[in-house]
């Protein structure tokens, strides 16, 4: 059996989520990466939420009944009947600045995912394109957020890699390692991995079944029914320019 399909077994014993899996079937994970005052001049990429635009699909979320979810929660509690899981990948300051203070003032939480490599202090892997250079988050703002109860934390590798072009070896310490690090600044178990631009083959998804992650999270493809795979689950990106959230 493939070392996937086995990280699926395994997590497909832990009964509370064997309950909640026939009511999760459809449940909406939503993608983001940063949340911004402005959209900074320069950028490359779709991946700028204002704090007005993000606090509006809030507001649309709660007018229609969704309610926030860790996927730590699909492990331990009960689901409630509408459940959404808001997921922002890499870690950047702007979270701790402008989502996090969203996040209190609307009851909601959060699912975050971090470098393993704590030197790595901003995008640096965006730097040879022109990207604007963005700070991520410090150690003290992560343990903020991990003790609100808010926000959980997942991993993105330890360099923000392309594991599909890795050696096997360096790919299986960058999955490995990060979940080790992170766990040490933690001192909580992380069980979720995004993988970093979204690539991944099925030497990765082995990998990170074979790390003890329970879920691996992908970009815009996959199942379309959650559980059916889950080092594949299918994230939706929202534009920022998606349209009006009223």
């Amino acid at each position: 059996m493939e070392q996937a399909e086995k990280g699926n077994l395994k997590i497909l014993g832990n009964e509370v989520f064997k309950s909640n899996l026939p009511k999760i079937k459809d449940i909406p994970v939503l993608m983001f990466h940063r949340v911004v005052e402005t959209i900074p001049e320069g950028s490359l990429y779709d991946i700028h939420f204002t704090v007005q635009n993000m606090e509006k699909l809030m507001s649309f979320l709660k007018a229609r009944g969704f309610e926030t979810v860790s996927f730590g929660d699909l492990l331990t509690h009960p689901v409630p009947p509408k459940p959404v899981l808001l997921t922002f990948d890499d870690g950047y300051e702007d979270n701790y600045l402008h989502l996090f203070p969203l996040l209190k003032r609307h009851g909601m939480r959060a699912v975050i995912f971090l470098l393993g490599d704590r030197t790595v202090a901003s995008n640096v892997w965006d730097a040879d394109k022109g990207v604007p250079k963005a700070p991520l988050m410090r150690k003290d703002q992560i343990l903020e957020m991990a003790e609100s109860g808010l926000v959980e934390f997942g991993a993105h590798s330890m360099t923000h890699a392309d594991l599909v072009a890795l050696a096997p070896r360096e790919m299986e310490r960058e999955i490995r390692e990060s979940k080790r690090t992170l766990e040490e600044l933690l001192k909580k178990p992380v069980f979720t991995f995004a993988y970093p631009y979204g690539r991944f083959n099925d030497s990765v998804k082995g990998a990170v079944a074979k790390a003890d992650y329970f879920f691996g999270l992908v970009v815009e493809w996959g199942p379309d029914d959650f559980g059916r795979d889950l080092m594949e689950i299918r994230r939706v990106c929202l534009s920022p320019d998606a349209g009006p959230m009223e």
